[in-house]
């Protein structure tokens, strides 16, 4: 067999990069050694970048947002003693509401991730330039100098062999290529042990005046996280346990069973326990992103704690970087050093959200560790006393609104911006300047997201973002930039035009939003991301060094399309 681009998972990140690829005009192949999708939820956060990104290849936001919890749902998190028993606090759970829509077209929506996956199968085999190939396995990878050759393996056949220009190694936290590869992985293991119990019940009635996502419950005997991804059926407990004085093995039926009703704080003669797993927190980043023809993506190159809901969204963010360098190389346009800066942009995007991970771990670690001591029988001494009086532990209530931007992280999904040479005049960042992960300020800096604002064009109301192609550049000119259209219609390279007033009529003025002159234009990336600003036309020859420096090409191999 032979493709472009082999992807090894067919999880969502290995799937979302074959269908960015896909509308770029690039053929790949995914393998994935299992027969079907795993069963239990796993992630539920699908937030607004990854919903934008959605939206561009085909998978529609609002049938994620339908499909899913709906927001009046899944709009808060909890902290009780039990489901049904004492509660001590809530907070909102991220910006669900359409009050949020003049920041983003598309709040953050909450699915299990099987169903995130289906939908996004969906979109695939619709794409003749994907084949999906389950119950295969990668057993190697091995470059030959122009790509890479795979073995892999199936049920159905003996080893054979998959020849590719590119591998995406999006084979999930213990990646075996990875680990091939030889590139380590910076940062803590280990930091908490839990259980992970899946259940199915008819829970609705129970938390009909107490909805939410996300349920902290603080009973000694079944501490933990309860998360809701649909209250009249699929239901995971999150349990910690210490390995060395219990065995994942000794968590059979009967005792997920009582440590789920004692986490309810009912009996539930309709429960089924569906899935049961162990898994260890750790908060890692790869060392390295690239090797030669490889490249790693999603759970591959970083393991996050689940606090923040970071993992999944991270990892939609890697495809899409990686998945448009990698086309616009194969398409003739760009040099192989481009993907250089697919490390060199998504590695800190990652390092940014492992710490937020953590911290926020580390702030409900000390929320549970106020209350629980040593001594059990001290421990449910004061449990008890809180149950009966929340008043008798007043850091209680502090101790929960310390948790809020754990559950507000805008910013986290909108705000960050990339600094590499596939960026020009790129603001350093500064490291150790605090961020404020939920206060998002848009921004057209280069390096930034282009921003969202609501527009008009053919009298239909629309997003900005929704007028900006994959497939190349765009020019976003002022009011009084019509010079450019005469620059561009003569311009080989793949360059979209967009001018405000004539291709649309913005919601926005034009220097409020950009802080350019009205001649001036913001160069967009197929990804979305400002590549830089332009006070005023330039000339073709300006245009074409620009773009050879962003693309890693020489001027005349931009203009000629020639392969690196």
């Amino acid at each position: 067999m032979e493709t472009q681009v082999l992807i090894v998972g067919a999880g969502p990140v290995g799937q979302m990069a074959a269908l960015l690829l896909a509308r770029q005009g690039v053929q790949s192949i995914i393998v994935d050694r299992r027969e079907t999708r795993l069963t239990a939820p796993k992630a539920h956060a699908v937030n607004s970048r990854t919903l934008e990104i959605c939206e561009a290849v085909g998978v529609s936001a609002e049938k994620i947002r339908s499909t899913g919890a709906p927001a009046d749902e899944a709009g808060w998190v909890r902290f009780a003693s039990t489901l049904t028993g004492t509660h001590f606090g809530h907070l909102p759970y991220e910006r669900q509401q359409d009050d949020v829509k003049d920041l983003t077209p598309f709040p953050l929506s909450n699915i299990a991730q099987p169903d995130f996956e289906e939908l996004l199968e969906a979109e695939l085999r619709r794409c003749s330039q994907v084949t999906l190939l389950r119950g295969t396995e990668c057993l190697s990878v091995t470059e030959t100098g122009d790509g890479v050759t795979a073995s892999v393996t199936s049920t159905e056949t003996e080893a054979e062999k998959i020849s590719c220009r590119y591998v995406i190694a999006a084979d999930g936290a213990n990646s075996p290529i990875r680990s091939a590869l030889g590139i380590n992985l910076d940062g803590p293991e280990g930091l908490q042990h839990n259980m992970m119990i899946h259940f199915e019940a008819d829970l609705r009635p129970l938390v009909a005046d107490r909805p939410g996502i996300l349920y902290f419950l603080f009973e000694p005997e079944a501490q933990g996280a309860l998360i809701a991804y649909d209250h009249g059926k699929t239901w995971v407990l999150m349990h910690g346990f210490d390995p060395s004085t219990a065995s994942p093995d000794s968590f059979d039926d009967a005792t997920c069973r009582g440590l789920v009703e004692k986490a309810v704080g009912a009996s539930l003669p309709d429960l089924k326990i569906k899935n049961v797993g162990p898994w260890t927190m750790c908060a890692q980043v790869a060392e390295r992103y690239r090797a030669g023809r490889i490249f790693l993506a999603g759970d591959a190159a970083h393991r996050f704690p689940p606090t923040g809901g970071l993992g999944l969204n991270t990892g939609i963010g890697d495809a899409q970087n990686i998945a448009w360098k990698i086309a616009a190389v194969e398409n003739g346009w760009a040099g192989d050093a481009l993907l250089d800066s697919y490390e060199t942009e998504r590695r800190p995007v990652a390092q940014i959200n492992t710490e937020q991970s953590l911290e926020n771990a580390g702030k409900i670690f000390e929320l549970f560790g106020a209350l629980y001591g040593p001594d059990p029988e001290k421990t449910r001494e004061r449990f008890d006393a809180l149950c009966k009086d929340p008043a008798t532990f007043p850091e209680l209530a502090p101790a929960i609104e310390v948790q809020r931007p754990h559950f507000d992280s805008l910013n986290l999904q909108l705000g960050y911006r990339y600094v590499s040479e596939a960026v020009l005049n790129a603001q350093p960042v500064d490291k150790a300047a605090p961020i404020d992960i939920s206060r998002y300020e848009p921004s057209t800096q280069s390096g930034a997201i282009l921003p969202h604002q609501w527009l008009k064009q053919s009298e239909e109301e629309k997003s900005l973002l929704s007028l900006i192609p994959m497939d190349r550049f765009t020019l976003l000119a002022g009011p009084d930039g019509g010079a450019w259209a005469e620059l561009i219609s003569t311009f080989p390279a793949p360059i979209a035009l967009l001018v405000d007033g004539l291709d649309y009529e913005a919601g926005t003025d034009w220097s409020d939003f950009t802080g350019l002159p009205d001649q001036g234009a913001l160069l967009i990336r197929p990804d979305r991301h400002i590549a830089h600003r332009y006070s005023a036309t330039c000339s073709a020859e300006q245009l074409s060094h620009d773009l050879a420096s962003l693309l890693s090409h020489t001027e005349k191999e931009l203009l000629h399309g020639s392969r690196a």
